[in-house]
């Protein structure tokens, strides 16, 4: 606790509008404008919507070092798998630093943990488990299509096995799952019921539920009050939640192939002629013929397989398998397509996005990469190629007002050459008018590389500009020469 406190001391504390957003002093020069800007509108939007005013400061807490969050957060070592927590009016959460090669997107993070903070404050903090979870989850989705959870087969499988929990018992599903799959089922069914809610009764319905439980009413007491009958509600709940799980890709058939435990090529694609359309071979059968190098003949199972369940976003989903293929076959256009139609369903596909990035820069196609580049940092903003291709983008627009922070973010990313980045931030800000800031960062552009002509040259203009002219009164003769 010592050793935390004393890195805490040495965070950057930003503070805006009643949020006060503590990061890593690196870490706050990369992306802690973006945090706060994702914040306030997470605010503005969630507090509207939730007709709450929150007086006091919400306090922000993000930690590079998933150790440090969980001391902070749980007061011991531990709490794998947490991305963040919220508490009343205090949030830590996970850096993009702490979660390795594949990190979630932390907006959606942020969002989901400030409409924990809406929810509380509005409740006095009595609101169970399974509520909370679920308008977080919902208002992710709700925010961006690609955040939050969303049916997929697996959880396609368990609604349809009846893995459904009552809906006045679902908080039980949080305290002792049989898996992890089955505590990410239990926030995904939260939502489901909160989008029922919403859907069938309206806002106002949740508004008073919240209201009541502010008052300590219990949450069955109050979902009955405004439905009639609770187990009439998780009756047609459950009919709700079937049907979406029968309209995931109705035309495939999920039947478990009949298969040894690692059949061979030709084994599989003898089964999927009397089952072609069977979406677990399919699969496989690609993921084989992929194995084996044999781009083209995987193109006709996975074009089938995106065609009748483009909501597939899971690892090795049709979406990654048939871009790889496009990449080999040397078909870049249509590979760019797969990657578009993939990062608009998934905001943590970031191979997709990096790849996208290099086709868009290539292509100087500006507006394009500025959006990819934007959805990159999103997920991680410790990448320096997201920030280098937003600042050449945003350059190429004539957009300075864009190129700064990616230009700042870059600075301190350690660039290769921060006598360019100080250079091109010079010659932005002085598009902006920040002469002051400009004629700063052109001179450090010129301690890295002294004989830097454009820098020289940015160096007078600027020199230049900053020397008032005095004119000559009306009438005045003119200047003598000297003999």
């Amino acid at each position: 606790l010592v050793t935390l406190q004393k890195k805490l001391a040495q965070f950057t504390t930003l503070e805006e509008a009643g949020i006060i957003l503590r990061m890593d002093k690196r870490e706050s020069q990369i992306y802690g404008q973006r945090a706060m800007q994702l914040l306030q509108r997470a605010k503005q939007a969630l507090c509207s919507k939730y007709k709450m005013q929150i007086v006091e400061p919400v306090i922000v807490e993000i930690f590079p070092d998933q150790k440090d969050f969980a001391i902070r957060t749980f007061g011991l070592p531990g709490g794998a798998g947490f991305l963040g927590v919220c508490f009343g009016k205090v949030i830590t959460a996970n850096s993009p630093a702490s979660q390795g090669a594949h990190p979630s997107n932390w907006e959606a993070v942020l969002w989901h943990e400030f409409c924990h903070v809406v929810t509380l404050q509005k409740t006095k903090n009595k609101m169970p488990r399974w509520l909370s979870e679920g308008i977080s989850v919902y208002e992710e989705r709700q925010a961006n299509p690609s955040w939050g959870q969303s049916m997929d087969a697996q959880y396609r499988k368990m609604i349809l096995a009846g893995e459904l929990t009552p809906i006045s018992k679902l908080s039980g599903a949080f305290l002792q799952p049989p898996s992890p799959i089955h505590l990410q089922f239990a926030y995904y069914e939260s939502s489901l019921v909160v989008q029922y809610l919403i859907e069938t009764y309206g806002i106002e319905m949740v508004h008073r539920v919240l209201d009541d439980l502010g008052v300590g009413m219990p949450i069955n007491q109050s979902l009955q009050r405004y439905s009639g009958s609770l187990p009439e509600l998780e009756k047609k709940f459950e009919q709700f939640a079937r049907k979406l799980a029968e309209q995931l890709a109705p035309t495939l058939d999920w039947s478990e192939p009949e298969l040894p435990p690692r059949p061979g090529l030709a084994e599989v694609k003898t089964w999927l002629e009397q089952h072609p359309r069977n979406y677990l071979a399919l699969n496989g059968y690609a993921q084989l013929l992929i194995r084996d190098k044999k781009w083209a003949a995987a193109l006709e199972p996975l074009r089938l397989l995106l065609k009748e369940f483009p909501e597939d976003i899971s690892g090795g989903c049709a979406y990654e398998l048939l871009s790889e293929v496009y990449r080999q076959l040397d078909d870049q256009k249509a590979e760019q397509a797969t990657l578009e139609q993939w990062i608009q369903r998934d905001n943590d596909a970031l191979s997709a996005q990096l790849r996208l990035l290099e086709i868009y820069a290539r292509q100087e196609n500006w507006q394009a990469l500025a959006r990819v580049a934007e959805l990159t940092l999103a997920v991680n903003p410790l990448l320096t190629s997201p920030h280098q291709q937003l600042a050449a983008a945003a350059a190429a627009l004539q957009q300075p007002q864009r190129t700064i922070p990616a230009l700042q973010a870059l600075l301190a990313l350690d660039p290769r050459d921060p006598a360019d980045v100080h250079y091109r931030l010079a010659r932005s800000l002085q598009k902006t008018g920040k002469h002051s800031l400009a004629h700063r960062h052109v001179l450090q552009s010129l301690e890295f590389a002294p004989r830097y002509r454009d820098a020289h040259r940015l160096l007078l203009e600027l020199v230049k500009s900053s020397k008032p002219t005095k004119a000559l009164p009306k009438n005045s003769p003119p200047p003598r020469k000297n003999p």
